[in-house]
């Protein structure tokens, strides 16, 4: 039976809007694996660009170990878009990734977000017709890890690190990658 990916708890928008000045927590989602965290905190870089933009560290604990960890995000919805486009680095269970969006199409075939791992692994986020779809491709082979029924992700398949970046994917506001751009308009 296919479980379905939904926050229990999130703070409240006016926590989301400020920069995170300290480590806090700011959502909560029940997974097959226990609860995984998100954690906002202040970014290690301290050039112009991340004091301008409000660059932060993201942490994803599931259960007691980190997960997933990314260096240089921003603050939801507008800021992670303009980051998303250059590209985000972290680590997914300690191997070092970038994670890419790509396309504002309306053609949902070009619209994706691509996280490719130094151990030549890629986890891609992609839109289709009708649902959104986790492919793993490693060693010329693609596989669906998840995909969309019904509003939710199904996740009764998935891994630690894959199920980190589908949490991460739900709560930051980076799921507006692959809806269509005539979503924002209606």
């Amino acid at each position: 039976m296919p479980s379905f990916l939904k926050p229990s708890w999130r703070a409240p928008w006016r926590m989301w809007r400020r920069p995170a000045h300290a480590r806090e927590r700011h959502a909560e989602i029940p997974t097959a694996h226990g609860p995984c965290t998100l954690f906002r905190e202040p970014g290690p870089r301290l050039t112009a660009d991340a004091k301008a933009e409000a660059w932060e560290r993201r942490q994803f604990p599931l259960g007691e170990e980190t997960v997933l960890e990314i260096d240089d995000a921003a603050q939801p919805w507008q800021g992670i878009r303009k980051r998303l486009r250059h590209g985000v680095h972290g680590r997914l269970d300690g191997v070092p990734f970038t994670a890419r969006a790509a396309g504002r199409s309306l053609r949902p075939t070009r619209r994706s977000i691509r996280c490719r791992l130094d151990d030549g692994r890629t986890l891609s986020f992609t839109a289709r017709p009708f649902h959104l779809r986790l492919v793993r491709e490693a060693g010329g082979e693609h596989e669906v890890r998840a995909r969309t029924r019904a509003g939710g992700w199904e996740t009764h398949r998935l891994d630690r690190g894959e199920l980190a970046l589908l949490c991460f994917l739900a709560v930051s506001g980076a799921d507006q990658f692959l809806r269509s751009p005539l979503q924002e308009v209606f």
